[in-house]
C-alpha cells in the first residue's frame, strides 16, 4: 500500500514511538504515520471513536490500536482480554483496516523475548523468556535488571524505541502472540 498513512493509537507517547519504529522496520522508513497518545487506558477507550474519525479525516487509511492488558489491582489477575477486545472493537466499529494489539500487561514484555535485548538492558545479565507474555510486571522487571552496582536503574521507557530497533522481529513474533498479530497486519498492508 504505497499511499498508506497509519494511525498509531496508544496509551502514551513512548508506546506510539515504539510502534512507529516497528512499522518502519517492517514497511520501511518512508511509511507515513500519525499518532494519538491518550494519556491512559480509560481515556483511550472513551475517546477512541472520536479520535479515529479525526485521524481518518487527516488522511489515515490504516489504524493500529495498542492497549495494554492490565492487572486487576484488587486480585492481581489479568483483566479479561476478550472483554477488552470487544470494547475496542465496538469503539472502532466504523474502521475496517485496523489492528487491535493487546500486549499482555505492556509492550515491555516483548523485549523479554530477545536475548540480545535482555543482555543490552542487563549489561550481560538476564535471560530471554520463551513466554514473555506470562511475565508479571515486565517493565518493572526490566528496571530491576538494569540496575548496576550503584543500584540505579539504567532502563526507562524512553529507551523503548532503541530497543525496538534491536528487537529480533521473528523471535518476538514467535514468542508473543500480540506482536505476531501486529507484524501480520503490517505485512498485509504490503499486499494491498
Amino acid at each position: 500500500m504505497s499511499d498508506c498513512v497509519i494511525a498509531l493509537i496508544a496509551e502514551d507517547d513512548t508506546d506510539c514511538d515504539t510502534i512507529r519504529k516497528i512499522v518502519h522496520r517492517v514497511l520501511g522508513k518512508q511509511t507515513k504515520t500519525k499518532k494519538w497518545s491518550s494519556g491512559g487506558c480509560s481515556k483511550l477507550r472513551r475517546k477512541l471513536a472520536a479520535n479515529l474519525t479525526t485521524l481518518s479525516k487527516a488522511g489515515c487509511n490504516a489504524f493500529i490500536i495498542v492497549h495494554d492488558l492490565d492487572r486487576n489491582p484488587e486480585n492481581d489477575s489479568l483483566n479479561d482480554e476478550g472483554k477488552l477486545r470487544k470494547t475496542l472493537e465496538a469503539n472502532s466499529s466504523d474502521i475496517t483496516n485496523k489492528c487491535i494489539c493487546i500486549p499482555i500487561e505492556e509492550i515491555e514484555a516483548w523485549f523479554w523475548s530477545d536475548q540480545e535485548v535482555v543482555h543490552h538492558i542487563g549489561q550481560g545479565k538476564g535471560n530471554a523468556k520463551a513466554n514473555p507474555h506470562l511475565i508479571s510486571q515486565p517493565k518493572e522487571k526490566l528496571i530491576e535488571l538494569s540496575k548496576g552496582e550503584n543500584r540505579k536503574p539504567r532502563y526507562s521507557t524512553n529507551m523503548n524505541v532503541e530497543l525496538a530497533e534491536m528487537l529480533d522481529l521473528e523471535i518476538c513474533a514467535d514468542r508473543c502472540p500480540s506482536f505476531k498479530g501486529l507484524v501480520e497486519f503490517l505485512q498485509s498492508l504490503q499486499n494491498q
